[in-house]
């Protein structure tokens, strides 16, 4: 059995351990040369940087609750504060809430949960609200929390993905990974990397393909999207496509650098490569991952 088959073994053993599953993946990355799945895999294994967007499967709401009191002794407990009501500036962080711990840190905290939710600070939010939530009661303390079901799908979608993944490389090369293999022809990263961003996807950074032929020139104006519109109308994304990019675009914060895009967007991106592989977009993958970063790059003015 070689390493690739391993990891699908692994993969689909759901007792498995999830952390020794993606210590033999990273020796496939180093193998296959892909610098992509190296970095998802370190990611996941240490836990994401502030600096790094995470994957969308890790982005989830909060529901934020508090105890109020009253007059004569007056008050609610365990009560929920409508996410209408929070602070603008605020308002992100619960309603997209990213988990950034490793993969272990995930299952300590699944394995020690005694009450099936796990809280999350808030700060001095209970301050800010004060009267603002309940009509003559004041906010005494505040939380936010989410369901032990979000981690055991996070954990369930970083599994599928490695399984999907070494599914998809298996197909193009059973081989991938053998060091002393004797086939003429081995997997070449940019077509590994083409099959990282179509399997392992959707609000990882840098998600666009690496086609070194591709030639592609247009005219964006930065933060004028109906020049956005016009370039991908033109290169085939349906009318349907371009209206979640824009509200993909709304709602992420822009990138600080070129490429480095936020969760919804990247998930587009993702969508849309899968799109290109699977032939429902009539474009090259390659020229779809360059087309795609290109347009939105120059929107952001980056």
């Amino acid at each position: 059995m070689n390493l690739l088959e391993e990891i699908q073994k692994d993969a689909i053993d759901t007792s498995s351990d999830l952390g020794s599953l993606l210590r033999k993946c990273k020796v496939l990355a180093a193998r296959l040369g892909s610098k992509e799945l190296e970095d998802w895999l370190i990611w996941e294994s240490n836990g994401y940087p502030e600096d790094v967007p995470v994957p969308e499967y890790r982005v989830w709401s909060l529901q934020v609750k508090g105890h109020f009191f009253g007059p004569f002794g007056s008050g609610l407990k365990n009560a929920p504060i409508p996410m209408l009501l929070l602070p603008e500036k605020v308002k992100r962080r619960y309603n997209e809430y990213e988990c950034r711990l490793s993969i272990a840190a995930v299952e300590s905290a699944i394995k020690q949960n005694k009450t099936g939710m796990f809280q999350v600070t808030t700060g001095d939010l209970a301050v800010v609200l004060g009267e603002k939530v309940y009509e003559n009661m004041n906010c005494l303390q505040c939380w936010a929390e989410f369901s032990i079901t979000d981690l055991d799908e996070l954990l369930n979608i970083v599994r599928e993905r490695v399984l999907d993944f070494s599914l998809a490389v298996w197909k193009e090369y059973p081989n991938a990974g053998v060091t002393n293999s004797k086939a003429s022809e081995p997997l070449s990263p940019d077509k590994v990397t083409q099959i990282f961003h179509t399997r392992i996807h959707s609000g990882i950074a840098n998600l666009v393909g690496t086609a070194n032929d591709s030639s592609i020139g247009f005219n964006i104006t930065p933060n004028n999207f109906d020049t956005v519109h016009s370039v991908l109308k033109d290169n085939g994304v349906s009318e349907k496509d371009i209206a979640e990019l824009k509200n993909a675009v709304t709602q992420d914060k822009p990138p600080q650098s070129p490429r480095q895009f936020g969760p919804k967007v990247s998930s587009w991106i993702a969508k849309m490569v899968q799109k290109s592989s699977e032939g429902t977009w009539n474009i090259a993958i390659g020229a779809a991952g360059n087309l795609l970063a290109e347009v939105i790059s120059k929107f952001y003015g980056c």
